[in-house]
């Protein structure tokens, strides 16, 4: 594990996977603090940036285009710029289960599902997490990381769908 590999990278790397640990680390706290109140909204709102910066940045790096430039993983990118404006505009308009329902997709297939995926073999986050060697950690993260997205998708849907301010 060196941290050189990742200050050695370029900035558009740098810039996501700041953001991206960023979100991952503010949206944990947010999925499980308190909803509604006034420090819930200002976080929420940098959670938001912090997504934004993270998609954003994706389109800036080089290391994988398969297709005119753009690799699959870009795909994610656009549905995360999208999901982040449709969970601020719910959360303005009210329709705070729709709200809920967006972040939490978004924790879960844009952070978390795809953090997944930067922990295969050959790709910087193995090298920084794992080495260079070719042990199975990877495997059990990864692993990890898909149980706590069906995690977080089964207590979405079982838990009450009505909001009530500071719960």
């Amino acid at each position: 594990m060196s941290i050189s590999l990742l200050t050695q990278s370029s900035l558009a790397i740098q810039i996501h996977v700041a953001s991206a640990v960023f979100a991952l680390l503010l949206g944990a706290t947010l999925l499980v603090g308190r909803k509604g109140t006034g420090p819930h909204r200002l976080l929420g709102r940098l959670w938001i940036g912090m997504m934004v910066i993270t998609a954003l940045s994706s389109f800036f790096i080089q290391s994988l285009r398969l297709y005119f430039g753009f690799s699959p993983i870009h795909i994610l990118s656009v549905f995360t710029l999208i999901g982040s404006w449709q969970a601020v505009a719910a959360a303005r308009a009210g329709r705070i289960a729709e709200h809920r329902r967006h972040v939490g997709n978004l924790y879960s297939f844009a952070l978390l599902t795809a953090g997944a995926f930067t922990l295969l073999p050959g790709r910087l986050m193995h090298k920084l997490l794992f080495g260079e060697g070719q042990g199975q950690g990877h495997l059990f993260a990864i692993g990890l990381l898909l149980f706590l997205v069906a995690a977080l998708q089964w207590w979405l849907r079982k838990s009450p769908r009505h909001f009530r301010p500071g719960t």
